[in-house]
């Protein structure tokens, strides 16, 4: 029985592993701020310009810090976001990205935007690029007009060999008056099996060991 003991101990450990995925995303949540935070990611965009013009990011924790026009709200996750000035070009529309280091398995991407004005809001898609080909993330979200008002972009990937893969945000808008939005909690983790899953591998461990004790009374 010592070997279905530590087949358990081994189940009980992925799972609470599972439970507690690490973030795969540097600064994700863009609470490091300046060159470092600036250095985290990659971006079609100026980093760190005139928030006043188009296709700028800055990290802030306010978006009415960076542009009179800009609606005040906090941020999502902790103090920082990003905050965008959208471009009017529709060849360069990374706005954020960062490359990662995959094993073999699933991820679950996730990240939020918000409007910073209800003028002409933006569209966003989250993409992976895994060995120089795009992949969508999930669909593609339609900012709403309400300022401060968070939406979620997810989306999952599967990998089957170890990987190095590109994890970008794009503005499929192109808008010069509005185009404007925030972005925070950016996150990539192993996928955390369904409930059901951990039911499954339970049973079939305890049926494993009902199994084992009746041949030892046989």
């Amino acid at each position: 029985m010592q070997h279905l003991k530590t087949i358990a101990l081994a189940a009980i450990a992925l799972i609470a592993s599972s439970a507690n995925a690490t973030n795969l995303i540097a600064n994700g949540d863009f609470e490091t701020p300046g060159v470092a935070g600036y250095a985290a990611f990659g971006s079609d965009y100026i980093k760190g310009g005139n928030a006043y013009d188009p296709s700028v990011v800055n990290i802030g924790s306010n978006p009415i810090d960076f542009h009179g026009g800009w609606a005040s709200f906090n941020a999502l996750s902790g103090s920082g976001m990003l905050i965008v000035n959208g471009g009017t070009d529709g060849a360069h529309n990374i706005v954020w990205s960062q490359t990662v280091n995959l094993t073999a398995g699933t991820y679950d991407f996730s990240g939020s935007a918000a409007s910073t004005y209800g003028g002409n809001p933006s569209k966003l898609q989250a993409v992976v690029n895994v060995l120089g080909n795009d992949y969508l993330l999930g669909s593609a979200v339609q900012l709403g007009s309400t300022t401060g008002q968070w939406q979620t972009l997810s989306g999952q990937v599967t990998v089957p060999f170890n990987v190095s893969v590109q994890v970008k945000l794009l503005n499929l808008s192109t808008d010069y008056s509005g185009n404007d939005f925030a972005l925070d909690a950016i996150s990539l983790t192993a996928a955390v099996p369904e409930p059901g899953t951990y039911a499954l591998m339970l049973a079939g461990l305890g049926a494993v060991g009902f199994v084992a004790r009746r041949r030892q009374r046989n």
